[in-house]
């Protein structure tokens, strides 16, 4: 199956533009709004802990808000699922437009809001992409966790090089441009965390932007090739 024959969530430039804003989310949280992962919650279990042990209860709210809000966000994309799920209704656009509608009032509110409810809205973003998207070129896939990526390259790589298998190369080599893609996303925000400041979040805002613009491109010429 080549890579038009998938559907257009499903392609490796557009899981790219996925991880690179799930990389920026998490990297903006932390930087800009008390040292929480947006989307990353092994990292805030991880924080918790740490801040229990050594008696930090009040930082304590915070990573649980978070962790509350991711899955409130889970819940409320897993019911705008199973409403539209019989309706002639693009629920990857619409999911985007939903994490972008909360990137844009974090935008306006960063300045205003506390670290807490902006947070929270971060998680809802993120948990919103989790949830809707979980394939790429077929595949399993999450664009927020990159630990069982390094699992899949590493496993992937042996395999095309003791088996000699092609397609485990391919699979190496999509798993490593989306794991940089993360990376990126994350590096950009950094960059631009010291000259904008909580207003960084413009980073997550453009890549969500692109990716709706490219979706509804890619729709239309489609449809007018059929």
């Amino acid at each position: 199956m080549t890579q038009r024959a998938y559907p257009l969530h499903e392609q490796l430039l557009f899981g790219c533009g996925l991880t690179m804003t799930a990389g920026a989310l998490d990297a903006y949280s932390y930087l800009a709004h008390g040292a929480v992962f947006a989307g990353l919650q092994t990292g805030n279990l991880i924080l918790l802990g740490t801040h229990l042990g050594q008696l930090q209860l009040a930082a304590i709210g915070r990573y649980l808000t978070a962790m509350v809000a991711f899955m409130l966000g889970t819940m409320l994309v897993r019911g705008l699922q199973h409403v539209f799920e019989n309706r002639s209704v693009n629920q990857p656009a619409l999911v985007l437009w939903l994490e972008l509608g909360l990137l844009v009032i974090v935008a306006g509110t960063t300045r205003v809001l506390p670290d807490m409810v902006i947070t929270a809205l971060l998680s809802l973003a993120a948990a919103a992409e989790l949830q809707e998207f979980r394939q790429i070129k077929g595949a399993p896939f999450t664009p927020l966790m990159m630990t069982g990526n390094f699992r899949t390259v590493a496993e992937a790589l042996y395999d095309g090089v003791r088996y000699r298998d092609r397609a485990a190369r391919q699979k190496a080599k999509d798993t490593l441009m989306l794991m940089g893609s993360f990376v990126i996303g994350a590096a950009l925000v950094g960059l631009l965390y010291l000259s904008l400041g909580a207003y960084s979040v413009a980073v997550p805002i453009v890549i969500v932007g692109g990716l709706i613009g490219w979706l509804h491109e890619q729709t239309r010429q489609r449809k007018w090739k059929h």
